[in-house]
């Protein structure tokens, strides 16, 4: 039977605006080192597959999001890997403004160290206070951006197949640590990159790490169908995600790759509460919060328009919002929001269904009523898993491995224990 993947996202201060002012919630430990590892302890009680980071190397503008995510990807990775068996540990990196090489250098380091367990999210930045901390006056248009991430990708793997595996022998008798000859020089230039390669570090465990890509538009769609093997997703409705994974495999099959079909797994924001009722009496909490003034304020930074003044119970103003086609990022969030105000939703309901700027599906209930939302989506074909993005941290990731996990493994849909082997790409079906 085919199984669910779970991933669970490490957001310190929880993935609603207001969840990090909840009593349970412990933000002032997002820089320490142990927070973290009881984070991967619960992840892997549950044998959830894999710590996924997001992160954007720009500095916050709001007092809502200053913790989001403090610390490098990379390294905070490969600490985990040392007190982790088997999650997949899976850093989101700046296709954008990071260098290639590098970052093949620092992630086959990651897969050695784990013994097979990295993975990488390569996203294409949209920020134009992120292009300046890297030298750059003005934001790369978005067609120039996926184009040096299309490059990337093709390096990364080059570099990472520049070494064959027995390339390295160690032979004692024979004074050779490796046959050099085996090695290969990419000699890749393109209009954005220039490597020659071949990589300094040996062949990883996995040849290469996993590859995740997060991405909406057409160009995202178009980069995952040619190069990740899983896509992290916003989809809200079973009929917008089973035609965005439809769209994923229709393009992976014009580009003639062959294989495992990308997996596509939502982001989502699971609430749980021992019955449905207590379970919405929490989301309420959270979303109270977050001061309405400020909720306004921070939708319409997100949306870039002007809600003040606007009364929140009022329709939400359809008609200041760009046409989707404009948009240079943000798509996935302005179409939640269109779509919500399309159907004649108040400002207020549209902050509470997308907590003043959040694109997540959120499931709310109890055990069981989450476990039959995650269910019909996965039955359905809409989604091969789930990104988990806990309201409050660390107890909402706790709750849904204590509560909720029990329930998919009785219906046969999760794993109760992991494989001997510790490679975190056959667990997503890539070879």
């Amino acid at each position: 039977m085919p199984q669910l993947l779970l991933n669970a996202i490490i957001r310190p201060i929880g993935f609603t605006r207001g969840g990090w002012r909840h009593p349970s919630a412990t933000p002032e430990r997002a820089l320490d080192l142990d927070y973290y590892q009881e984070i991967a302890t619960v992840a892997e009680r549950g044998r959830l597959d894999a710590l996924f980071i997001a992160n954007s190397p720009v500095a916050p503008n709001d007092q809502w999001t200053t913790l989001f995510s403090p610390l490098e990807p990379i390294t905070l990775l490969s600490t985990l890997a040392a007190t982790t068996t088997h999650l997949g540990l899976i850093a989101t990196v700046s296709s954008t403004f990071t260098d290639p090489y590098q970052v093949a250098r620092q992630l086959s380091t990651l897969d050695h160290l784990s013994k097979g367990r990295a993975g990488v999210n390569i996203v294409v930045s949209g920020s134009a206070a992120a292009a300046a901390n890297f030298g750059f006056d003005d934001l790369p248009d978005q067609s120039d951006r996926y184009a040096r991430a299309d490059e990337y990708l093709h390096v990364l793997q080059r570099l990472w197949d520049s070494w064959p595996a027995d390339a390295l022998i160690l032979d004692k008798a024979g004074a050779r640590q490796a046959d050099l000859g085996k090695l290969t020089a990419i000699e890749f230039r393109g209009k954005h990159l220039a490597v020659r390669g071949p990589l300094d570090i040996p062949r990883s465990p996995q040849g290469r790490p996993l590859v995740f890509q997060a991405g909406s538009s057409p160009e995202g769609r178009q980069l995952a169908a040619a190069h990740a093997d899983a896509v992290y997703s916003a989809a809200r409705t079973i009929d917008d995600a089973l035609a965005f994974r439809a769209d994923i495999h229709r393009r992976q099959d014009a580009l003639g790759r062959t294989g495992s079909r990308v997996k596509v797994l939502p982001g989502l924001i699971p609430i749980v509460g021992s019955t449905d009722a207590e379970a919405r009496r929490l989301h309420e909490e959270i979303s109270a919060l977050y001061p309405i003034g400020q909720a306004v304020e921070g939708l319409g930074a997100r949306l870039g328009v002007d809600l003040v003044g606007i009364d929140a119970d009022d329709h939400f103003p359809i008609d200041l919002l760009p046409p989707v086609q404009s948009l240079s990022g943000n798509r996935s969030f302005h179409e939640i929001v269109r779509k919500h105000a399309a159907a004649g939703a108040t400002l207020r309901e549209v902050l509470t269904v997308t907590d003043a700027g959040n694109a997540h599906l959120r499931f709310i209930g109890a055990p069981e009523t989450i476990a039959d939302q995650i269910q019909e989506w996965f039955r359905a074909g809409a989604a091969d898993g789930f990104n988990l993005n806990p309201a409050i941290s660390p107890s909402g990731l706790t709750d849904f491995v204590d509560h909720v996990l029990p329930v998919l493994q009785d219906r046969g849909i999760r794993q109760r224990d992991y494989p001997a082997d510790t490679r975190v790409r056959p667990v997503f079906g890539s070879h």
